[in-house]
């Protein structure tokens, strides 16, 4: 029978199996520490992808809504909220020629019944396709003819496929085509003609006191500013002469924009505040074991010294066992946020309202590594005084306690 040639990696590694509750205890607070850090990181990453390139994707500067639907305009672009209100339309004529308007286009939002694609209500957005500038954009590559009255466009996360049939107020329709994602409530909301839209709002009585003119309402109107002038200076001139009498208000995308990083920053703030408590906690807790279980292996240490191993060996036997124990807490927290992030992520952002964006896999691997890394310094960092200390006593005077 061959003999096994004893290496200080097995002998860190029995050590670790001879104490399992003790090493499942350090692994799991290790686990909360990397899970932590690294779900948290590449959520905040996702995010901040999600908002940094929102501008470009909603491809407006400035919408107008009713006075007082500001927040219910943001959270149908951010979450696919459904939401209805409306703006007489006519106010596009008024303003489509001041100077620095590059492009404007209106939007209608209708909030469906409960539809066959989905478990609860959508959001029916009806869109003007010849001065349209937000959505055309994510169906240059799914269209190859404009859509008709009786065709629907869907967001990427709406389950029906293309060619199914989708009800909305006892009106069907087919799907001709699937948006690509856009992190935005785009993506569970549903597109049609602005005149198919019009005539579900009207079948709906979604207009009361003036439903012979259903046509003349919309929801917000999008205007897309010239670079050369400032939005602000466009809203300084409609404000005076049309908002009272519309009853209009002004969202402009970077203010919010500016406010969502905000809230991003706070978050981010928590997240990196509560994995630097797990970090100091696991070095704690490990410093404190290893600390306490010093005159426990005052004799196994005793009796290797006498086999002829010397106290650098030990040391490195000692802090091998606290690296163990640090890569196998690291790899298990990361897998489990992985997890977690793959399963959940749409949930996540929608439950938080904000856009969403995942980041590539190669980022994905880097906030890994580094994470793993972070990880492997708090074994051996906090366990090499312990390590230190239990190689100095005296072997001889060790051996001889308790006979």
């Amino acid at each position: 029978m061959q003999e096994k040639t004893i290496t200080i990696s097995n002998l860190a590694w029995k050590n670790v199996q001879r104490r399992p509750f003790r090493s499942c205890c350090l692994i799991v607070i290790i686990m909360l520490f990397s899970a932590t850090l690294f779900g948290g990181s590449v959520l905040m990453k996702n995010l901040s992808l999600g908002i940094s390139g929102m501008a470009d994707r909603l491809g407006a500067d400035i919408l107008i809504v009713p006075y007082g639907y500001e927040k219910n305009l943001e959270v149908a672009l951010l979450r696919g909220e459904p939401s209805s209100f409306y703006l007489k339309v006519d106010l596009i004529d008024k303003i489509k020629d001041i100077k620095g308007i590059d492009a404007i286009s209106p939007q209608l939002f209708i909030a469906s019944l409960n539809a066959g694609c989905c478990t609860t209500k959508v959001q029916l957005i009806g869109f003007d396709q010849h001065s349209d500038f937000v959505i055309k954009p994510w169906l240059q590559s799914q269209l190859s003819a404009p859509l008709t009255d009786n065709q629907v466009v869907v967001g990427s996360k709406i389950t029906s496929g293309v060619g199914d049939e989708i009800m909305f107020f006892n009106h069907p329709f087919k799907i001709a085509a699937k948006m690509d994602s856009t992190g935005m409530g785009f993506d569970t909301s549903v597109f049609m003609t602005m005149q198919a839209a019009q005539s579900l709002m009207k079948d709906a009585k979604l207009i009361e006191g003036d439903v012979d003119h259903f046509a003349n309402y919309v929801s917000s109107i999008f205007i897309k500013v010239n670079p050369d002038y400032q939005p602000k200076d466009i809203v300084n001139q409609i404000m005076p002469k049309y908002a009272i009498d519309y009853k209009i208000d002004f969202v402009m995308t970077k203010g919010m924009l500016s406010n969502i990083s905000k809230w991003l920053n706070s978050f981010s703030t928590i997240v990196y505040s509560l994995s630097a408590i797990f970090w100091f906690l696991a070095i704690i807790v490990i410093f404190v074991i290893f600390s306490s279980m010093l005159n426990e292996r005052k004799r196994e240490i005793s009796l290797l010294r006498i086999l002829g191993a010397s106290r650098l060996t030990l040391v490195k036997m000692l802090l091998r066992e606290s690296l163990i124990i640090s890569a196998l807490g690291g790899i298990a927290g990361i897998l489990i946020a992985s997890l977690l992030l793959y399963a959940f992520s749409l949930l996540i952002c929608q439950s938080i309202g904000l856009p969403c964006v995942n980041i590539s896999l190669f980022d994905a691997i880097i906030y890994a590594v580094i994470v793993f890394v972070l990880t492997l310094i708090i074994g051996p960092l906090s366990s090499i005084y312990s390590a230190l200390s239990m190689t100095k006593f005296d072997t001889y005077s060790t051996l001889r306690e308790g006979e």
